[in-house]
């Protein structure tokens, strides 16, 4: 991992948390606001934040279920590695002198 993808990962990490909190605090802080009515500011703000934290959450569930398939077949299938390896003529060997 170079040091421009492990700072991307982590201003994207930070991000994440920096809209989970805040999101959350906004949800709490105007839960029971007066609403004005139809095209209302703080209840469409409201819904934003609360679709932030529902989409987040479908993409935490949908990584953790990945990776307990991933772990799952690898105790079924076992700890070997099936990779395909090219044959090219340096895997076999070949010197190639015309």
């Amino acid at each position: 991992m170079t040091n421009r993808s492990r700072i991307a990962a982590a201003v994207l990490a930070a991000i994440t948390v920096f809209v989970v909190i805040f999101s959350s605090v906004f949800l709490v802080e105007h839960a029971d606001h007066d609403c004005t009515g139809e095209d209302c500011p703080i209840c469409e703000q409201l819904y934003a934040c609360a679709q932030n934290l529902k989409n987040l959450a479908a993409a935490a569930v949908t990584v953790m279920v990945m990776l307990a398939v991933r772990f799952a077949l690898q105790a079924v299938m076992g700890q070997t590695k099936c990779a395909y390896i090219p044959r090219t003529p340096v895997n076999l060997k070949v010197k190639l002198s015309n």
